[in-house]
């Protein structure tokens, strides 16, 4: 008998097809883009309600996709990492501002530049800083002297400015950099990063249009460098003071090739320093007297532990331990306004998340601003409640849930220094003044590279006694 061939049935039915990605509703060519620039962060909290934890935002010409959950900020920071870069026209623009600094650079370079830095932001490294911290921050106190003498409205915003430029640069150039020099990269910096944003939406525009306040971005970069350049000259000339972060950095060497960076790579680095230590900083001590001006029986209670551990001394490294309410001050600051409120990526492989695929050089928009706001793990979000960090109920919370300094392998080199001279800043100033909003409703929050209060802060300072 021949075998009989028996041909495989056929099935009519076709595989389900994955439903497709959310998106956000706007008008022709413009997108969401007009709901999105007249009220950012309110928009971003309705989108969620409305469209899920994973969306397009529909931005008129192109679509960028938006994460929501702590899991995704687990997925795109840490467990496929290499699969999301640091790609797309805002990184584009910052690479301008900072070069090829630890923040941008990416790959082998990345791990060389980050394997020569770690050390340098070890506790026991940084705690040879504190001196040099709470000098600074002394100094720039005694500045305000005269407005809470006088019970003047005082702008916090330009006053903590004043504050973290004087820590940043005693702390990376030691007394390397005159006053003149100080104020110049202040406001080089300052427009710089108020440029970037400017320069994102800008940046698919032909090189010949011209552009409002991009030849003075070029320019304030310019003054930046020239100005870090001849430090670091000075530095390798082994002249001035030999304990600050920049002289750490010219000594370093790679254990693997012997090598030393070059006065590029130490340019890159101090940028992407200076800007972690000083601007990020800033804001998050604004905001951090905006909510306390709100709540003042946490205002209490942070004076009452900053009083009762310093004794009206100035703080060592020793006391921000016995000073944890402090430190949670701040850390429920910056879950309500995060200084750096979103993370861009690039994909560079196709990817999935949530069911829903992700082709190769899709823009994704990793939100730091609702991670810290997401309901599944924390409880009446908007509120400020800085119990919320106390060990106890932070034990079992997403660890992604609350992500200011980014998280996984690229996690900031800086966040320690960051938040021991926030804690620093804080306690000595609860401790010298009595502070009083002009108004009582919170200042908003600006759309900008960073998360600015509009029009700053302004207080009535008074000493205490």
């Amino acid at each position: 008998m021949l075998d009989t061939f028996h041909s495989p049935a056929i099935s009519t039915q076709t595989q389900p097809q994955p439903a497709p990605m959310p998106q956000t509703q706007g008008w022709p060519l413009l997108g969401s883009l007009p709901h999105l620039l007249k009220n950012p962060f309110a928009f971003m909290v309705q989108a969620r309600e409305r469209y899920g934890d994973i969306y397009k935002l529909n931005l008129g010409v192109t679509n960028v996709v938006v994460l929501n959950h702590p899991q995704h900020a687990q997925t795109v920071l840490r467990d496929r990492a290499h699969h999301f870069r640091k790609g797309g026209p805002m990184w584009d623009m910052v690479r301008n501002l900072l070069g090829n600094g630890l923040v941008v650079s990416e790959g082998d370079f990345w791990l060389r530049q980050r394997r020569m830095m770690q050390p340098q932001f070890h506790r026991q490294r940084l705690a040879a800083l504190t001196e040099m911290m709470v000098q600074a921050i002394d100094e720039a106190y005694d500045s305000w002297q005269d407005a809470a003498a006088n019970n003047q409205p005082f702008n916090m915003a330009q006053g903590f400015n004043h504050v973290t430029m004087r820590v940043i640069v005693r702390t990376l150039f030691g007394t390397g950099l005159n006053q003149d020099e100080m104020n110049k990269v202040a406001e080089a910096m300052t427009f710089a990063l108020d440029y970037l944003m400017t320069g994102i939406f800008v940046g698919a525009l032909p090189a010949w249009v011209p552009v409002p306040g991009k030849k003075r971005f070029q320019e304030a970069i310019a003054d930046f460098d020239k100005i870090i350049y001849r430090i670091i000259a000075q530095c390798r000339a082994g002249d001035g003071e030999q304990n600050h972060l920049l002289q750490m950095l010219l000594d370093t060497v790679d254990d693997e090739t012997g090598e030393q960076m070059s006065d590029q790579q130490l340019r890159d680095e101090v940028a992407t320093l200076f800007l972690a230590g000083y601007e990020t900083t800033s804001i998050a001590l604004t905001w951090t007297f905006a909510y306390l001006g709100q709540h003042p029986d946490c205002m209490a209670k942070l004076q009452a532990e900053v009083d009762e551990v310093l004794q009206g001394r100035q703080p060592t490294l020793a006391d921000l331990m016995k000073m944890p309410y402090t430190r949670m001050v701040l850390q429920e600051t910056m879950r309500l306004r995060p200084p750096s409120w979103w993370l861009p990526r690039e994909v560079t492989t196709d990817e999935e998340i949530d069911g829903y695929h992700l082709p190769a050089g899709t823009q994704v928009v990793s939100l730091t601003y609702m991670y810290h706001r997401h309901p599944d793990h924390w409880a009446d979000p908007e509120q400020f409640d800085p119990e919320r960090f106390a060990e106890e109920n932070s034990a079992k919370r997403h660890k992604y849930a609350w992500v200011p300094f980014g998280a996984g392998q690229r996690l900031c080199i800086g966040r320690d220094f960051a938040l021991m001279e926030g804690q620093l800043a804080l306690a000595m100033a609860v401790q010298r003044f009595q502070m009083q909003p002009v108004n009582k409703a919170m200042p908003k929050p600006v759309l900008s590279s960073t998360l600015r209060p509009k029009g700053g802060f302004p207080i009535h300072l008074t000493p205490r006694t």
